[in-house]
Order: structure tokens, then C-alpha cells, then sequence
């Protein structure tokens, strides 16, 4: 299929800076670019150039210029980058960033909202609240909420609150004019900084967690003065901090505000601004913002596949009249949908950030229109980080360079004799390096024993939920066809077949295999999370999972979508626990509960036999749960033997993935890329 996308890379002049493209990215810096440098990193550097070069027209980046933020508590926060904006030596680097972007024929700009700095309260701490906030139990909670800033990690929910010397501004201090005043004054200050560094643009964030977007939405502005009530009351101070703000800023300097929610989207029935509203406020800040960034209200992890909620509130606002510049954001993995909104004028920009995290050649992609060569993401989450029981290094599943792009061209040797490469093993792994070493000139065929690729994720196609990855496996197997890699379904490979077809080199990718739990009668459970999908017609009503990490998880909430009663025993406090903890683990949980799983958390199971697992929970007391089968996990054991097999077969020998050393998709798919950059 070959796309033109000619409306995705049509140019928009915005305040005399010609846009290249309809691409903006979002503030979506990935985690872990900088060690503790207080200035913009070569890593970030790089990061922020290679999305410029990938046909990205406005680059939006975070504002994290306080470096006091590495004393927050949590375990998230300090991997972020902290720069001391007020050194003029490393307001070098600034300028390198910019000028970097600049290069690439793109534009930057910078989040200004100078919330994190300004813990103050939209409503006065002393009025009394009669009825609870929608978004919280209680009115004690609202308030609880309004005594830390909004953005702070800490709240209700356990996790450690800011300590009180980490910032001096006063809490429960009421959002008064003077204090307004003080607001767009220190944004305004903020904004011509970094416009003197060289930057174009500065977003401001009217959402419900900043602190317009509270005077905004009526569900958290309870004023009883000019600026609550109704909702030209309302949108006074927003309307007040952009118009203020273009005057500081002057003519030149790109503007995008973040909307707040519409009613139009799935959100709660009490949140939210209606279409009337949105059109009213968009149409009051036309003559100072450029652009409207329209978000989706819950974009993350869908259960199914979604068609975009942003664009079509986009098209209702353009209807209603309102004239300003549309950015959507949209959880499409289709240019070929993405063109269309552009060209039929439903939106004006499309904003993406997996897209171009996941695609290290997208820029390619754009220039020859072949749409379907799009790396699809699979929202595993990792490139927010890991996990807490693995590294905290920010990575990407499916594109290995990923924060590597100041480093990638190292990695990459000339190939100085085009061979003939046997892979064996059919998985992720296996399917990208035949695909990367077909790239580099070489002749690569795989070997599957199995009937179809994908190795231990080929049962994507059957839980609902793992749409994305059946997704990216289709995906590979166009690419195989596409590129002209040879695949042998069904076909064992052994060593004597390799040596007798005469192959230069032997890349094994075979694997790991599930082990049984070290658990008294273990070995009398039939199931595990890994065979149970070929045989579900087998596997009883009632169904108990040992284990708690994702890949038992993944199992209990397939067995429950099919019908099966399912509980699950874990040792954690959580399932799903060794997933990234920003995202993905959040929704397991969510899923577990909407499935109907029952979850045990903090035991240990001490036996399993037929019909029935023993465990003792975290006060030391035995239960029993009576079922028809257990599915044990007790983790994988690397296909090692298998692999040396083929250890001269060929001239050459090499393992990737699993059999090399445990890991992931994203590990193996890691080996693909290194190994084929170096033969």
C-alpha cells in the first residue's frame, strides 16, 4: 500500500515560522536521557534532533528547569531531567538543543506553566464546601488536594507527600489578583528566557490538574467572586494569562494551549467543558494562542481498538465557527487516518508521541509515502521506564535505538561480504534481525517449527486486550513478505540441515521455556501461562493462577474473558508488579477487577494438588481454594542447549534473546538489532 500522506507533510505558516509538516510532538520527554547534569545532555539532545529529523515540525519539550525537584520523594521523579536555567553556562546547552532542532528544519518549543513553583489554592481555604468533589471521596479530600500542588507525587493513596522544606512557598495561600499578577509575571518572565534561548513556542497547560484549567471546569471552581460561577466568570483568568502573555512574548513566539476536557469525550458526567463552552473559550483566546492541543481523555490502554475521540471534537469545534489551529492527539497507528483528518480539515496538526518514539526511520517513511512500513506501537509503557524490579533505563520495545541516537552509529560496521544467514526461531527477536540483516544487503531466511511467527507472544491473536501486539505481529509478517525474507513455517531446522545447505552464519533465537514453581505437588498442575492457549477447551470452570507477574496476569484475565472463574495468588501487593509501574501495572489491576479475577495478594502458596491449592496469607494463616485446574508459573528457563546445537553448523555462530540470556521482547528484539548492525 502506498500513501502519499501529502496533507501530513503540507507546510502552515504560524506566526510568520513555516511548519514543515502537520507533525507537533508533545511533552513526552522519555525518562533516564541525563545523568545529573544540570543542562540539556547529549542524549536529550540527540532525542529532541532525531524527532526533528523524523519530519516532526514542532517539537514541544518539558519544563523541568528546577533542579531543588531531585529532593522530591517517590521513585519516579529524579529521572527526570533538572536543569539550572538561571547558569548561563548551562544556558549553552540550551542553545545547542534549539539549534540542533533548528537544523532539522524544525521548531521548539517549551512547557510554561509555572504551577510546580506556586502551590496556591483557586478556591479560598477558608470557604466551606457543602457537597463532595466528583474527582475525590470527600470534600477533606479536595482539600487535602489543594494543599499540595496538584502535580506532586503523594496523595490519599499511601504514597510518601512532599517534605515540607523541599518547597518554601506557602500552602493554602488563595489565588487572589495579586497573586494572579504573580503568575503570568513569572510565566511571562519564563517565556522570554527561553525565547532568548532560541525557542519558538511555549505551551500552556489549561488542564484540570494546572491551575487554569481548575478555574476552568466547574466541577473544582467553587468561587464565589469574578472569576467562579459562570463560565464567562470562569474563563476570566485564562483569557487574562493569554492575552497578557502575548503582549510580553510579542508577535513572533508560537503559543499552544492545552485544552481541558469536553463533555464530548468519555470522561466523568460531571466533568468536562461542554461543546459551547469549548467553542466560547476557544473562540475568546483566538487572538492570542495559536494553537489548540486537543488530548484524549483516557488514550492509554485501551481494551479494544478505538477510533480517535480528539478529531471529531476537533471537526465540531471548526463547525461551531472557531477558527484557531486544531493539534490532535490520537491513539491512530495508521498515517493513511491521520492524512485524511488533515486533508479533509477535521484538524489542522496531528500530535504523536509513541509514533515517533517507536519509529526510527519514520522520516523515511513520510518522504516515500509507504504507510504501512509504521512501526506500530504496542503501548507496553517502557518508554516511560521499566520497571521497579528491572532497570530504570528508558527503552522503547520495539525500536532498540531509542535514546541510544547519539550512540546507535557505533553499534553499526560496514558489511564487507553479503552472506547467507540461517535464524532459527520465528519470534520477535528472530523475525527483526532477518528483517535488519535483509536491510543490510545480507540474505536471511528463518526457521519456525511452529505454524506461525511470533514465537512466545504468537497467542496474541486470542486475548482481546492484546490487540496491540497481534497488531505488531501482523505487522512483521507484511514485513516478511514485503522484504523478500524466505520463512519456513513448520519446518525444525537441525544442524545437519544448516551445515548441508551451506549458510555462512547461524543466528539461534530459540528461545526459553516455561519451569514449574518450586512449590510442594507443583509438578501435578497441567497449565502454564504459556500452554494453556492451544488447549482452553481442556482447561476447567474454576481455575486457580499461581503467580503474580504479567505474564500469570495476562493468563487469569484471558481464562476469565472465556468464561473461566479464575483466581489469582501472588506474593506481591499488586499483579502485573514487574511491569512498567506508570502505566501498565495501573491497568492490569483495572482489568483483573472489570474481568472478575480474584485477586490474593501478599501469599505464598504452599501446595498444590488436584483440586485444590493451599496458601498461607500475610498474618501466617492456611487457606485452601477448591478448583478444577492450576495454572503454575514458576518463571522460564533459556533454551540454551537448543541454541549450541547448531555451534558449528555454520562458518559463524551467534544467539540472541532468551536462549543468550532471560529477558523480554524488548531485550531480544535489543539483540536483533546489535547483532545485525555488526555482521
Amino acid at each position: 500500500m502506498t500513501a502519499k500522506l501529502s496533507g501530513l507533510k503540507s507546510p502552515l505558516l504560524i506566526r510568520g515560522k513555516l511548519l514543515k509538516s502537520r507533525f507537533m510532538y508533545p511533552i513526552a520527554q522519555v525518562h533516564f536521557l541525563q545523568g545529573p547534569e544540570p543542562y540539556p545532555a547529549d542524549p536529550t539532545i540527540s532525542f529532541y534532533e532525531k524527532i526533528a529529523a523524523n519530519g516532526c515540525a514542532l517539537v514541544l519539550t518539558q519544563d523541568t528547569t528546577n533542579p531543588d525537584q531531585r529532593k522530591m520523594p517517590g521513585h519516579d521523579t529524579p529521572h527526570f531531567s533538572m536543569w539550572d536555567m538561571e547558569d548561563k553556562a548551562c544556558q549553552n546547552y540550551f542553545c545547542q538543543l534549539t539549534e540542533f532542532v533548528h537544523m532539522q528544519g524544525s521548531f521548539v518549543g517549551v512547557e510554561l506553566s509555572p504551577d510546580r513553583g506556586m502551590p496556591y489554592c483557586v478556591n479560598d481555604p477558608d470557604q466551606k464546601i457543602d457537597f463532595p468533589h466528583p474527582g475525590s471521596e470527600s470534600p477533606e479530600a479536595l482539600q487535602l488536594k489543594e494543599d499540595f500542588a496538584p502535580w506532586m507525587d503523594g496523595g490519599p493513596e499511601g504514597r510518601a507527600l512532599p517534605s515540607p522544606d523541599w518547597n518554601p512557598a506557602p500552602k493554602n495561600v488563595y489565588f487572589t489578583e495579586e497573586k494572579m499578577d504573580e503568575y503570568i509575571g513569572i510565566m511571562a518572565e519564563k517565556a522570554l528566557k527561553y525565547k532568548n534561548l532560541g525557542y519558538d513556542a511555549g505551551l500552556i497547560d489549561m488542564g484540570d490538574h494546572f491551575y487554569i484549567g481548575q478555574f476552568l471546569e466547574s466541577y473544582c471552581n467553587f468561587r464565589t467572586d469574578e472569576y467562579g460561577g459562570s463560565f464567562e466568570n470562569r474563563m476570566r483568568f485564562a483569557v487574562k494569562v493569554v492575552k497578557e502573555l502575548r503582549r510580553r512574548v510579542g508577535d513572533d513566539f508560537i503559543l499552544v494551549g492545552n485544552m481541558p476536557g469536553t463533555n464530548g469525550m468519555p470522561r466523568g458526567p460531571m466533568m468536562g467543558l461542554s461543546y459551547e463552552e469549548s467553542a466560547q473559550f476557544l473562540k475568546a483566546i483566538e487572538p492570542y494562542v495559536d494553537i489548540a492541543l486537543i488530548r484524549e481523555a483516557d488514550c492509554n490502554f485501551p481494551l479494544k481498538p478505538k477510533e480517535s475521540d480528539t478529531i471529531p471534537y476537533a471537526k465540531k469545534m471548526k463547525e461551531m465557527g472557531v477558527k484557531i489551529n486544531m493539534a490532535c492527539a490520537t491513539p491512530y497507528m495508521d498515517l493513511g487516518k491521520m492524512d485524511e483528518a488533515i486533508t479533509s480539515g477535521a484538524c489542522d496538526i496531528i500530535m504523536s508521541g509513541r509514533m515517533f518514539i517507536c519509529n526510527e526511520n519514520l522520516g523515511k517513511i513520510l518522504e516515500s509515502g509507504e504507510a504501512d512500513d509504521l512501526n506500530p506501537c504496542i503501548e507496553c509503557g517502557v518508554c516511560r521506564g521499566t520497571s521497579p524490579v528491572r532497570d530504570w533505563m528508558s527503552h522503547c520495545t520495539i525500536n532498540p535505538r531509542l535514546g541510544m541516537e547519539h550512540r546507535a552509529e557505533r553499534l553499526i560496521r560496514p558489511v564487507e561480504k553479503r552472506k547467507k544467514i540461517a535464524v532459527i526461531g520465528a519470534g520477535p527477536g528472530g523475525v527483526k534481525c532477518a528483517l535488519w540483516l535483509k536491510e543490510r544487503g545480507h540474505t536471511p531466511v528463518i526457521f519456525e517449527k511452529s505454524g506461525r511467527i511470533g514465537g512466545q507472544v504468537a497467542h496474541a491473536d486470542q486475548p482481546s486486550f492484546k490487540w496491540k501486539l497481534q497488531r505488531y505481529l501482523e505487522f512483521l509478517a507484511h514485513q516478511v513478505e514485503k522484504q523478500g525474507v524466505e520463512l519456513r513455517l513448520n519446518t525444525e531446522a537441525t544442524p545437519e540441515m544448516i551445515a548441508a545447505e551451506g549458510f555462512d552464519a547461524v543466528v539461534a533465537a530459540t528461545g526459553a521455556r516455561p519451569k514449574m514453581p518450586d512449590i510442594p505437588g507443583a509438578e501435578t498442575a497441567k497449565w502454564n501461562p504459556c500452554n494453556i492457549y492451544a488447549h482452553m477447551d481442556e482447561i476447567g470452570r474454576r481455575v486457580v493462577v499461581v503467580g503474580g507477574s504479567s505474564a500469570p496476569t495476562e493468563a487469569a484475565l484471558y481464562l476469565a474473558e472465556t468464561g473461566h472463574e479464575v483466581t489469582q495468588i501472588s506474593r506481591q501487593n499488586i499483579v502485573a508488579y514487574d511491569l512498567n509501574p506508570v502505566h501498565q501495572r495501573a491497568y492490569f489491576n483495572l482489568w483483573a477487577r472489570d474481568f472478575g479475577v480474584t485477586e490474593i495478594h501478599n501469599a505464598v502458596t504452599t501446595k498444590i494438588e488436584p483440586g485444590l491449592v493451599t496458601y498461607t496469607d500475610e498474618n501466617g494463616e492456611s487457606h485452601t481454594v477448591a478448583c478444577d485446574d492450576v495454572v503454575a508459573a514458576g518463571g522460564m528457563v533459556p533454551n540454551s542447549e537448543a541454541a549450541m546445537a547448531f555451534y558449528g553448523s555454520a562458518p559463524e555462530f551467534y544467539t540472541i534473546g532468551d536462549c543468550r540470556s532471560l529477558g523480554t521482547m524488548r531485550t531480544a528484539i535489543r539483540d536483533a538489532y546489535t547483532l545485525a548492525m555488526r555482521i
